[in-house]
């Protein structure tokens, strides 16, 4: 093809694009938007920006006025330092009500103490009659007798005037719990003293344990632990209890595996016959003092007066260190600290309370040490005139003036007694 120079290059190419092949097939139309994209997604882009810029805002507001509040870290006091406190734990002690077809058989009290990581236990009979302070036996009242009025409630009370103590447990003990309890340490070798006889209903008495050395099964222990012959005091058959514990105690002492022989866990007395055996154990019975009558046809019982009531409240502290306040009276609640910087001195004074009538419930030091004369604060002005605490202000050796009104805010000590110089000459 002739191109004449008078055709331009422009003039050419719209030549040349007139001539090119169109596209294949129809041209498409736009779609039109959904209802939702043009009308209802603006307003929601729009309400949450509102929103974010809501939290925003209460953020800020938040982080404005916010209170810093500081954490306690609670001090630690050494027990040698000014100002340290700690509770007493009550030495541990059980009261079993032993009973026989529901009468009372006799009453083991049982204390695991600190003599050598042992205990020891005290026997009382049954028909032990009890006398009030500075009563005289016909006003006085036998357990068996307290025990069917007042059933173990009424022993509880009874014993706690007669050791001045609190027990952590009061059990009643069946024959049959009882044989349960002993059976893992059967056969139980014992030594009985006399023939244990009964009456049958034709008058005829019939021996049913012979006197002499004796391999006793579970149920044959707990069948003369409570046996009593006819018109026998009941001392001989407390002497045969104590006897009885004794064989025990060493069967499990003596044991190459212990825990195999002491009682099942679920018997209140395998915690106990656990740490008895485990130390030097001391079982002691009420000795008579006086032996009386309730009346002409009764067999002679044994007596707890005044002087008895002494000696074996004195038996109980050697075995209760710690004694637990009873709930039957109040003992004066003692709040014992060190001011001198030496805590032998403070500890010594410890039995001296309780032998006084107290109950050591806190122990520590005071805010600093070097006090010169021993103090005593009362929280309730009415002990100033109490017997008992003036009992142990005289043990002390101090003088009764200082005097707080009100109860302490946990409520735990009547008294406070710092100790001083004064007492390490004592």
């Amino acid at each position: 093809m002739n191109l004449s120079l008078q055709e331009g290059p422009a003039q050419r190419i719209r030549e040349l694009l007139g001539r090119a092949p169109k596209p294949f097939g129809r041209r498409r139309s736009v779609l039109r938007a959904h209802v939702f994209w043009r009308f209802a997604y603006p307003v929601l882009v729009l309400a949450a920006g509102v929103a974010v810029l809501l939290l925003i805002l209460a953020g800020g507001r938040a982080v404005l006025t916010q209170r810093v509040t500081s954490v306690e870290q609670p001090v630690v006091l050494a027990p040698d330092e000014p100002g340290y406190l700690e509770l007493v734990s009550a030495t541990p002690t059980l009261l079993a009500l032993h009973t026989d077809d529901a009468e009372l058989a006799g009453v083991s009290f049982v204390a695991r103490t600190g003599i050598e990581a042992g205990g020891g236990v005290v026997l009382l009979p049954a028909d032990l009659l009890v006398v009030p302070p500075q009563g005289s036996p016909p006003q006085g009242r036998l357990l068996s007798e307290v025990f069917a009025r007042d059933g173990a409630a009424g022993v509880e009370q009874a014993a706690e005037e007669i050791f001045g103590v609190g027990f952590d447990e009061v059990v009643e003990v069946p024959a049959d719990w009882l044989a349960y309890s002993i059976a893992p340490a059967t056969p139980l070798p014992y030594l009985l003293a006399d023939d244990l006889v009964e009456a049958p209903a034709d008058g005829e008495f019939r021996v049913v344990y012979e006197a002499g050395r004796n391999e006793l099964t579970a149920s044959d222990a707990a069948a003369i632990y409570s046996h009593l012959n006819p018109d026998e005091p009941d001392g001989n058959r407390t002497y045969r209890q104590k006897a009885l514990w004794e064989s025990w105690l060493g069967m499990i002492g003596r044991a190459s595996d212990p825990q195999a022989v002491i009682p099942p866990l679920d018997s209140p007395l395998a915690p106990h016959l656990r740490a008895l055996a485990s130390g030097t154990t001391v079982v002691v019975d009420v000795p008579p003092f006086e032996i009386s009558s309730v009346d002409s046809a009764s067999a002679p019982v044994a007596v707890l007066d005044d002087r008895g009531r002494d000696w074996l409240r004195n038996e109980v502290l050697e075995l209760v260190p710690w004694p637990r306040q009873p709930e039957s009276f109040l003992r004066p609640r003692v709040q014992l600290l060190d001011g001198t910087g030496d805590p032998a001195i403070r500890d010594a004074l410890a039995g001296d309370v309780v032998a006084a009538g107290g109950v050591v419930t806190a122990i520590g030091n005071s805010d600093a040490f070097g006090v010169r004369d021993t103090q005593f604060a009362y929280h309730r002005a009415e002990l100033v005139r109490d017997p008992v605490t003036n009992s142990i202000a005289l043990q002390l050796g101090v003088n009764m003036t200082l005097v707080e009104a009100g109860e302490p805010a946990d409520n735990l000590v009547d008294i406070t007694v710092t100790v001083g110089l004064d007492q390490a000459n004592r």
